[in-house]
């Protein structure tokens, strides 16, 4: 059964939500990982989250709701623990990150099964896709400590 219109715009604010709450996460890890092999990768997919936003945004606008504005309670908790992870080292911070990640993976698998139409579940497959390429990249990065090695993988 098709969502409604009030279900869609419900489904995709909380997928902004989450989006919203990863950049908050990747700036605190961001400005506690001085390693630019992993720095570097970790600005790029916080370009990605608030190209997601902004994509998310245009398509809740177009039905004629009012997208969030901002991180939700949750998101508040993530980035405190990665400021807080961060304190710890790089490696807490990808562990953090890595953790971020996971519940982004599930939201998007979740809001993917969802019936949206056709152009806004390709929108959502999209964000997916690179959602599972931060989460394989983060883990590939803890896997090769890449912060000892200053060696870095391709994001």
């Amino acid at each position: 059964m098709a969502l409604t219109i009030e279900k869609q715009l419900e489904e995709l604010n909380e997928l902004i939500r989450y989006d919203f709450d990863a950049v908050g996460a990747y700036n605190s890890a961001i400005g506690d990982i001085k390693e630019t092999q992993i720095r570097d990768p970790l600005i790029q997919f916080r370009g990605d989250h608030e190209r997601h936003v902004q994509d998310l945004s245009a398509i809740v606008r177009r039905l004629g709701g009012k997208p969030v504005d901002a991180a939700g309670l949750k998101g508040m908790l993530r980035k405190t623990m990665t400021k807080v992870a961060g304190l710890g080292g790089t490696e807490l911070a990808l562990k953090a990150m890595r953790s971020n990640e996971e519940v982004l993976n599930k939201a998007y698998a979740h809001h993917l099964a969802l019936d949206f139409p056709d152009d806004i579940k390709e929108v959502i497959r999209k964000n997916y896709g690179d959602e599972q390429r931060h989460l394989a990249w983060v883990e590939q990065a803890l896997q090769a400590r890449l912060w000892e090695s200053g060696v870095g993988a391709q994001p």
